[in-house]
């Protein structure tokens, strides 16, 4: 709980973009630098073995997008 509240006083949600397999995107306003970004929030579905595995395989490549300087990619 104490995530969703340091993400709702970062970013200001605008509206949700859309919701598929693993998630749903939202349009959302970020405070710090006056931008509009793209939150994702992940459905976590109960395993047994901890993580699903499309949630550790997106995780991996967003941290590889990391290396990139994009305007579009925010840290």
């Amino acid at each position: 709980m104490a995530l969703a509240v340091a993400l709702t006083s970062m970013y200001e949600p605008v509206a949700e973009i859309g919701v598929g397999a693993y998630g749903t995107v939202y349009k959302a306003w970020d405070r710090a630098s006056g931008r509009f970004v793209a939150l994702k929030k992940v459905r976590m579905m109960g395993t047994e073995n901890g993580l699903p595995q499309s949630a550790i395989r997106e995780v991996a490549l967003l941290k590889r997008l990391g290396h990139f300087n994009h305007p579009n990619i925010v840290r």
